[in-house]
């Protein structure tokens, strides 16, 4: 049939008829596809929280500041509600700045999700920041688990204080040794503030000077930065592929690698170190395990590694054979760090094959590694930027300032060391702290959710996969919350004399993803801002002006460089 069809054509139709005749239908086959767009942008719209219209593909990416995306935000809040929708790129988003319906939506089952980008997908979906699903939640509840073990709570006498009462120390001395010379406090604190989290993690500090931290500590500067300065690509991959934008891209994978490669390292020597002293190393068999994550070894040698032993767990099982529990050190009680606790988790998941992993069938190494990342990405730049912006509002708020040091007198003595103990007793020094988190905003935009499910929220319709922002820099500046925003009143989270924190305010995100690290970062805020007030006063060098509370954005709000003279308190 279709022969003769095609034999009719052929003698009967001149080349020129035939030639309208497909043109015609390109048309309409365009005209079909370009109503069928229509048809399902207009479905998606119909119950949408409203919001701009975009342009096709591009959505409202042309008209996207790019200084500070949350500025905008924030303005298209201000026309449009505190829930409402735009295209960036083809993908749905939809931005809330109102608490309640951040609560509702964010402790749901299927609120836990990350978006797909192109940036994201750098990291593989290991870690904790970026992971999802199964992987997700274990992983969270065995770092939630492992934080309480090794002391991580806000409470006076746990175990995690005295490394961070050791760095406090450290800082204090680094100061007194300056003899007035200003000091920028980003840099001052850089080391200290990091080696919090080193700790934490494997049980290591930097040393004053050492080489390494300055490289390591720029990797983590510069990936926040380079990160926030590609940010449209998130929502429109070609983006990422112009000539500018893909030499950034190549930077922050390299960046990637160097910071990755430092974990890496420690971890093969944390290994290392537990391993060769006992009776069972095999040199050969830990460099083809470590080897393996990067698919190093040559394929004609595994045989011969293969029939010896493969996995270094096995030797791990050999190593228990013959030593006492207490010996053992993957599995002994004594628990120094999250290295030890995941390598203590290696080996309990060989022994017993049934029990879910906390890894499902992820590389091991591979996530303990991104975990670090995450945690030092997050950890570090966060709690130093935030004691930075503290310091700058004690350099415009003498008044505050003055009652921080009266309080801190009271309940110390001026010169003592402030530790949990006192926290409690000091509850105008944290309502400052939370006063400066609202104010300045660290993290303006909190971390993006994705939905599993269509939800149904005042009246309107979010589909499954949309990317939820909280705009929480708005909730922060809304005089519907907090009356005069502008200015600096710490009397706010202080009801009848005790630190008050409504729930209308969320520095550390909300929900199922709230941060795993809030504990660690308000010990560290704490301790590190009350032991600075009780042993110095400080102010600009001569000349110098006043910081701006306008800072720069990148994944956080960060104050411009700024310098301080230092001068030690008389008791």
């Amino acid at each position: 049939m279709f022969l003769v069809t095609f034999k009719f054509l052929w003698e009967y139709v001149s080349v020129s008829s035939l030639t309208e005749i497909l043109s015609l239908t390109s048309i309409i086959l365009a005209s079909l596809l370009f109503i069928h767009y229509l048809y399902l942008e207009i479905k998606l719209l119909w119950n949408l929280p409203p919001g701009p219209w975009g342009v096709p593909l591009l959505g409202c990416l042309p008209w996207m500041s790019h200084g500070s995306p949350n500025s905008w935000f924030n303005s298209l809040a201000e026309r449009y509600g505190n829930i409402f929708s735009l295209k960036l790129g083809t993908n749905l988003i939809i931005c809330v700045s109102s608490p309640k319906a951040l609560r509702e939506l964010f402790n749901r089952l299927d609120s836990t999700a990350r978006p797909h980008t192109p940036l994201n997908g750098l990291l593989g979906g290991f870690g904790i920041v970026l992971s999802e699903g199964e992987l997700w939640k274990r992983q969270r509840q065995f770092l939630t688990e492992k934080f309480r073990l090794l002391g991580v709570k806000l409470w006076k006498n746990q175990p995690f204080e005295k490394y961070i009462i050791t760095e406090v120390q450290e800082l204090l001395k680094k100061i007194d040794n300056s003899k007035d010379i200003p000091l920028d406090p980003m840099v001052v604190l850089g080391r200290h503030v990091h080696n919090v989290i080193c700790e934490l993690m494997m049980s290591f500090r930097f040393e004053e000077g050492d080489p390494n931290f300055a490289l390591f500590n720029e990797r983590i500067s510069r990936g926040m930065e380079l990160y926030g300065s590609v940010h449209v690509g998130e929502h429109l991959a070609c983006y990422l592929k112009l000539p500018g934008k893909m030499a950034v891209i190549k930077e922050i994978k390299k960046n990637l690698t160097d910071i990755s490669k430092f974990h890496e390292d420690h971890l093969r020597a944390r290994l290392e170190k537990q391993l060769k002293s006992y009776r069972y190393f095999d040199e050969d068999i830990f460099n083809f395990y470590i080897k393996q994550l990067h698919d190093e070894y040559p394929a004609e040698e595994l045989p011969n590694l293969l029939a010896k032993k493969t996995d270094i767990c096995t030797l791990e099982d050999n190593i228990a054979d013959d030593l006492q529990p207490e010996q053992n050190p993957f599995t002994n009680d004594k628990v120094k760090d999250l290295l030890h606790c995941f390598l203590e988790q290696i080996q309990n998941e060989k022994k017993d094959n049934d029990a879910p992993s906390i890894f499902v069938n992820k590389n091991k190494v591979k996530q303990v590694v991104q975990v670090m990342n995450d945690l030092f990405s997050a950890g570090m730049e966060t709690s130093r930027t935030s004691i930075v912006w503290i310091l700058i509002m004690m350099l415009r708020e003498p008044k505050v300032a003055e009652k921080v040091r009266s309080d801190l007198a009271e309940v110390v003595g001026t010169g003592e060391l402030v530790t949990l103990e006192h926290r409690l007793d000091l509850p105008y020094v944290e309502a400052v702290i939370y006063e400066t988190l609202r104010r300045v905003s660290v993290v303006p935009l909190g971390t993006t959710h994705v939905n599993l499910n269509d939800w149904k929220i005042q009246g309107f319709t979010i589909p499954s996969g949309s990317s939820i922002i909280p705009l929480l820099n708005k909730i922060n500046m809304d005089p519907n919350y907090f009356p005069d925003p502008e200015k600096f009143l710490p009397e706010r989270f202080l009801l009848d004399g005790k630190l008050f924190v409504p729930d209308y305010f969320m520095p550390f995100g909300v929900g199922r993803r709230v941060c795993l690290g809030e504990q660690l970062a308000r010990m560290e805020l704490f301790l590190f801002f009350a032991n600075l007030m009780n042993y110095y006063e400080f102010a600009l060098p001569e000349g110098e002006s006043m910081p701006s509370l306008e800072g720069s954005f990148g994944t956080t709000h960060a104050a411009h460089p700024y310098t301080l003279v230092f001068r030690k308190l008389v008791a």
